[in-house]
């Protein structure tokens, strides 16, 4: 049943029903950071990382015999090859492609481009890169851009849009973590940010089986009693509530075994609509909280409660 006593001593509720709307009145509207956008220390390390072969494509910049230059360029220096399908926004490093629309059975040629300084290119592997360079669009590039790192580092950016789902959920640990690491200064706690679950064998801590290589978020630590504190944002597409609330019910069952507290934070538009599975969750669950739960004061209620008795 849930805890109204919890969250009573901070909100007025006295039922189920009038928690699981404060909660959703209580949800923050987003977990973006400016922060959160571009990972940009990735993206210049990434730009970085090929920094000398693409000067060696500026070196094309101005040629009036581009395919000839290329083809030069390949020969001389095939490290250059590697570079090609990050000008088209491809991390893959080899790909099949088809060159027999009529055949596209037999037609299919696969495209080789993990080369480097020592690879020695032969000629027909210099007609099939020049043709695909050149059907690719990417010698149109040499007609409107000036420096092909600075080229890369844009489509660098624009290909870390796709960590963002990532980036969400470190986005909430790093809303968390001051608030956790002030908790645990003043108390004493030890805190693991981010780390398997066995490392609590150093402190002589036991954890099930099916967790000790699974990384938590947060997990707390004192005179041999630990907590696993897991924090999340759902916006709303793609997610499931039913398996999410399971899932975690299913951790804090595994953990309670072993005599460990579970608390989860949690956020985001989904819940907004997902009363049903909220009520499930604070049935099941001994500690459920959002960002403004946390911020009040109940996460500290909640770590007093379980370190205390």
């Amino acid at each position: 049943m849930v805890r109204l006593e919890l969250y009573q001593k901070y909100y007025n509720v006295s039922n189920l029903k009038e928690l699981v709307k404060l909660f959703q009145d209580s949800l923050i509207i987003t977990n973006r950071t400016p922060e959160f956008f571009v990972d940009w220390e990735k993206v210049k390390k990434n730009a970085d990382s090929i920094k000398i072969e693409l000067s060696l494509w500026n070196s094309l910049i101005g040629s009036r015999n581009i395919e000839y230059d290329f083809t030069q360029l390949v020969v001389d220096y095939p490290e250059v090859i590697k570079t090609i399908p990050i000008l088209l926004a491809i991390r893959e490093r080899e790909f099949p492609i088809i060159i027999d629309f009529s055949n596209v059975e037999k037609g299919i040629k696969n495209l080789d481009f993990k080369k480097d300084r020592s690879s020695e290119i032969t000629e027909t592997e210099v007609k099939d890169y020049t043709e695909f360079v050149k059907k690719a669009g990417i010698f149109e590039l040499f007609n409107c851009i000036k420096n092909f790192y600075d080229y890369v580092l844009g489509i660098e950016v624009g290909m870390d849009t796709n960590a963002r789902k990532n980036r969400s959920g470190q986005a909430m640990e790093l809303v968390l973590n001051p608030l956790i690491q002030e908790i645990a200064n003043n108390f004493g706690f030890k805190v693991f940010f981010q780390e398997q679950f066995r490392v609590v064998e150093s402190l002589h801590g036991k954890v099930p089986i099916s967790l000790a290589n699974r990384k938590s978020d947060f997990i707390l630590a004192l005179n041999n009693r630990f907590v696993n504190i897991e924090v999340n944002y759902f916006s709303g597409p793609g997610s499931k509530p039913e398996e999410i609330v399971d899932s975690y019910i299913n951790r804090r069952n595994e953990l309670q075994s072993y005599n460990w507290a579970f608390i989860w934070i949690t956020d985001g538009d989904v819940w907004r609509k997902s009363g049903n599975q909220l009520a499930k969750a604070f049935n099941e669950l001994d500690y459920l909280l959002n960002i403004e739960f946390a911020r009040k004061g109940l996460l500290l209620e909640a770590l007093l409660h379980i370190f205390r008795r």
